[in-house]
């Protein structure tokens, strides 16, 4: 059974973490039928795909595709999804809804959960893209706060978070790995290319509710993409219910000619705009942008490192720990027959 999972070049752990997860659940034989396609972490589901295949879903959300009911065609075998949002997109019964992926660490023997007085220091993750646009380890030393790089080994930064007394969370699986271990977490927006479908799908299957914290984008450059996102693709409005929430996934996956030429429109200018400010008259202008920015970000971050954070109830962790346990059992037997 081959393994597929989004590679971004900079690295990011959440995707990353699937070249080695699966190995430790289950030594051997992966890769071995290239008919059978298993799709864990990661937001994967949404269009169909080749049915000459068969594809096994445990734990994979939506977001990033416009939704397509799957449930009625033979080759999908959908064990468990992300949460009740991607159920509802796919046409799904509510029960497929469990939750992501990597609750699943917790059956790795390597990582334990770290007892509570032996944790220590907030940390802050931002998302793999706003780390590319800001310095947000500067930002975090300012504020008191340890920085994690989004793109760093994946196992390392397992290691801070379930280590750590409080994640700041940009990126959704720094979340869901801190809720894993029993560490509180906070979520952290720092522009308007959050993918707010994600975050509500799995806080809803967790039972948690999804209050993110604005930052901000922490730079010049962050705050022009901000904007370009803003007003060229859909807003940064939350969704307050499951139909409103399915309603922001098709907007945001739909395409049209006016829509088009707008958003095109918008990224040239906004390019435009990210070139005069690299020139060296603009250099003040930017300067002075980049402080705001800054200023921005170590005042909010110092406040979100005030909150109580989040944690799912003990009940319910333990109960979507079972289901996923129940599901990948299932893929274990698969796997073997397939060898």
């Amino acid at each position: 059974m081959e393994i597929e999972y989004t590679h971004v070049t900079a690295g990011n752990f959440g995707d990353d973490m699937n070249s080695w997860f699966w190995e430790k659940l289950s030594p051997g034989g992966w890769g071995a039928n290239s008919k059978h396609t298993l799709l864990g972490i990661g937001s994967l589901l949404g269009l169909d795909r080749d049915s000459s295949r068969h594809w096994h879903v445990l734990g994979s959300g939506a977001g990033y595709q416009y939704p397509t009911n799957l449930s009625e065609m033979g080759h999908w075998n959908f064990l468990a999804v992300r949460g009740p949002l991607t159920a509802l997109a796919l046409g799904l019964p509510k029960e497929k809804a469990v939750t992501d992926t990597a609750i699943l660490l917790s059956s790795i023997p390597e990582f334990q959960v770290v007892p509570e007085n032996e944790r220590g220091g907030i940390i802050f993750i931002p998302h793999h893209r706003a780390s590319e646009y800001c310095d947000w380890e500067k930002i975090c030393e300012a504020a008191g706060i340890g920085y994690i790089d989004p793109g760093a080994d994946s196992i390392e930064v397992i290691d801070s978070i379930r280590r750590s007394s409080l994640v700041l969370s940009g990126a959704m699986h720094a979340a869901i790995i801190a809720d894993t271990f029993r560490v509180k977490w906070v979520p952290i927006t720092t522009s308007s290319a959050i993918n707010h479908f994600k975050w509500i799908d799995w806080t809803l299957s967790m039972k948690l509710p999804y209050v993110p914290t604005f930052v901000g984008p922490g730079s010049s450059e962050g705050k022009i993409r901000d904007l370009v996102f803003r007003y060229s693709w859909v807003s940064d409005k939350v969704p307050k219910n499951k139909e409103s929430a399915l309603r922001y996934l098709k907007k945001r996956c739909r395409r049209n000619p006016i829509r088009t030429i707008w958003s095109s429109s918008i990224w040239k200018l906004g390019s435009l705009v990210g070139s005069i400010l690299k020139t060296r008259p603009s250099r003040k202008i930017r300067s002075r942008m980049d402080k705001e920015a800054q200023s921005l970000a170590i005042i909010e971050l110092k406040k979100a490192s005030l909150s109580e954070g989040f944690l799912s109830e003990d009940g319910v962790f333990e109960d979507r720990l079972y289901k996923m346990k129940r599901s990948l059992k299932v893929i274990f037997e698969l796997k073997s027959e397939l060898e």
